[in-house]
């Protein structure tokens, strides 16, 4: 493994951790903060999205991943060991992973596809009466 990755591999775990970190803050001082930070971050992923910016899209992706596993903590209770509810809140916590780390990037960028504006495709153009004239059959 290079250098260069293991730095952007490091950087993609600080920016999950600070995405974890601000949801549980935000969760702390209420659910406005909590919206408004997802606002922020699914924001921030469509401004990477429409700017075509791959690094910044990564950035955004793990800070949602890291909203996701916020989401997560704040989700779960205490269960006992013995009923089956650990189970059950274990696959909700996949489901929540599943949804912030695939499923809203996947529609974010759907949404992203739809607003970038389309680059115009090379045309030829039409030839002119002028060289219509002089080009013979086997042009």
């Amino acid at each position: 493994m290079m250098l260069k990755t293991f730095g952007w591999l490091l950087v993609l775990l600080l920016a999950c951790l600070a995405g974890f970190v601000g949801t549980a803050a935000a969760m702390i001082a209420g659910v406005a903060w909590a919206v408004g930070l997802l606002i922020v971050v699914w924001g921030l992923f469509l401004l990477a999205e429409l700017l075509r910016r791959v690094p910044l899209r990564d950035v955004a992706w793990a800070l949602g991943v890291g909203y996701g596993i916020g989401v997560i903590r704040w989700l779960d209770v205490p269960v006992e060991a013995g009923s089956g509810t650990p189970w059950l809140m274990l696959g909700l916590d996949l489901l929540v992973l599943g949804f912030f780390g695939l499923i809203a990037p996947a529609i974010l960028g759907l949404i992203a596809q739809r607003w970038a504006p389309r680059p115009e495709l090379p045309a030829e153009k039409q030839a002119t009466p002028e060289q219509l004239r002089r080009w013979g059959p086997k042009d």
